[in-house]
């Protein structure tokens, strides 16, 4: 799935919880090994906290992604 620039997912992540994220900029979900994101809000993990415009590791396969609004780009 091709995600673009600015569209907002729900990300759920077994370490990090559940949380809304803004896309960093244009991607593949099937090319990509880590989605280029950044919260919408304050983010605690394990052992880090992450604020919105700090890029967030999200890696495929451990967190699941969905787009906001339904509308993704094939």
């Amino acid at each position: 799935m091709i995600i673009k620039k600015g569209t907002i997912l729900f990300v759920h992540d077994p370490r990090k919880g559940r949380y809304e994220a803004e896309a960093l900029r244009d991607f593949d979900t099937e090319k990509e090994e880590f989605y280029p994101v950044t919260p919408l809000r304050t983010v605690v993990g394990m052992v880090n906290i992450w604020e919105h415009g700090d890029e967030i590791p999200c890696r495929k396969g451990l967190a699941t992604i969905k787009v906001k609004d339904g509308k993704a780009h094939d």
